[in-house]
């Protein structure tokens, strides 16, 4: 192994980064005969000088039945993150990217999840062109955030518009695409903030695609019961959903389609009886406060009718329209909704009346008007990001080539069928 390192440490100096890896790969015998020397051959290279030589060990180690002990790992992931050289890592950036998944998988299992948002930031900055630009490590940050339930620096990710795919050398796997998504939408769902959820959500199941993955039915369960929440039906998936995705969603899904049919009713019962039924489905899909949400959700729909309705009422005639247990439950949820500006009213709780009241937001404010200023500067600017991202797709000679061969073949079909 001294060999070894002597010629990463030449091939480094002198930045041959193609013949250091092909060195590397060349090496793989040599380097499994050794296997009990890899952690030595770690720690005589520098991070910072041979990025790509320590990369390459822990690839190797990693590889191993066994990777050895956890907090020796630990910390060559950490120098390799902390001090590694761009350059060298950019070049290996496929592989970086696969001991960041596997270090991940690690953190999980050892129950360490928080130690390692920090350094996949780190990692991701690394990587990244622009901030717009998804890797696969982002999918790792997310699911780590999820673990801890600590979702602040996956918002950093998750609110950014993404406008590119780092293809970490043509070998980024569609599975951290969708992944990435799916823990997006389940963050977006813990901060409470739905649309957002369902736009995550519905990317996954519209992703193209020719069979089903996990993934995808997971994404559609939890994009049926936001889509009721949100819009009191199962929205239709876009036009451009793969056909396959389409075709077996639903029936692979049933107990999710039959809770939409009994919410349509608009009959707390039914719905809180097909929720009961299928208790055990929704517990293993880890879907049961989601589905406690749609039908409270249900509930607060039926009190926003009675505004339309009423300008007074008592709570126990409300607990009796909504078909609440009692008083009691219909003033919570008033004081949730009263909270959450969804309704406006106020409660004599001494005589148990109830009064709404018109929204008082007039939409003038110093507040307001910034706030609708800033929602246009957003769109503008992604505006504008659409339009150079066409000139860009008209210019790639790929895209282009495309084109004029389906041109091609249409013109052929055409003069087929004339003649």
């Amino acid at each position: 192994m001294e060999d070894f390192v002597a010629a990463v440490r030449v091939f480094s100096q002198d930045k041959n980064w193609t013949e250091l890896k092909e060195f590397i790969n060349e090496s793989a015998s040599l380097i499994s005969k050794n296997a009990s020397k890899i952690d030595s051959a770690i720690a005589a290279l520098s991070p910072v000088d041979q990025s790509l030589g320590f990369l390459g060990l822990i690839l190797f180690k990693i590889s191993l039945p066994n990777y050895g002990d956890f907090e020796l790992f630990c910390n060559q992931m950490q120098q390799l993150i902390e001090n590694g050289c761009n350059v060298q890592i950019q070049q290996g950036v496929d592989k970086f990217c696969h001991v960041c998944h596997f270090f991940t998988k690690c953190l999980i299992e050892q129950k360490q999840a928080f130690r390692g948002i920090t350094l996949l930031k780190q990692a991701i900055e690394k990587i990244q062109k622009h901030s717009t630009e998804l890797t696969s490590i982002h999918a790792d940050l997310i699911q780590l955030c999820l673990v801890v339930k600590c979702f602040k620096p996956a918002m950093n990710y998750l609110d950014t518009t993404i406008t590119e795919i780092n293809s970490e050398h043509e070998k980024f796997d569609a599975k951290f695409f969708l992944l990435y998504y799916y823990y997006g939408g389940m963050a977006y769902l813990a901060m409470k903030k739905y649309e957002n959820a369902f736009s995550f959500f519905q990317v996954v199941i519209t992703t193209p695609a020719l069979a089903v993955s996990h993934i995808m039915l997971e994404a559609y369960k939890k994009y049926v019961l936001v889509s009721l929440y949100l819009y009191e039906k199962i929205v239709p998936l876009p036009k451009y959903t793969s056909n396959v995705v389409s075709r077996f969603l639903k029936p692979m899904s049933s107990p999710y389609g039959e809770l939409a049919e009994s919410f349509v009713s608009h009959d707390p019962d039914q719905l809180r009886a097909i929720a009961n039924k299928h208790q055990q489905v929704f517990q293993v899909d880890n879907n049961v406060g989601m589905v406690k949400q749609v039908i409270a959700s249900l509930n607060k729909k039926r009190i926003q009718k009675l505004t339309k309705t009423f300008l007074t009422l008592s709570l126990s005639d409300m607990a009796t329209r909504v078909k609440l247990q009692d008083a009691n439950e219909a003033e919570s949820y008033l004081l949730e909704m009263i909270e959450d500006g969804t309704i406006f009213a106020t409660i004599d709780q001494q005589a148990g009346m109830v009064s709404f009241h018109d929204d008082p937001e007039r939409y003038n404010t110093p507040e307001m008007l910034k706030k609708i200023d800033f929602e246009m500067q957003k769109c503008i600017g992604l505006n504008q990001r659409l339009q150079d991202m066409d000139r860009e797709l008209k210019m790639n000679r790929q895209y282009v080539q495309r084109v004029m061969n389906m041109a091609a073949t249409d013109d052929g079909k055409v003069d087929e069928i004339m003649g």
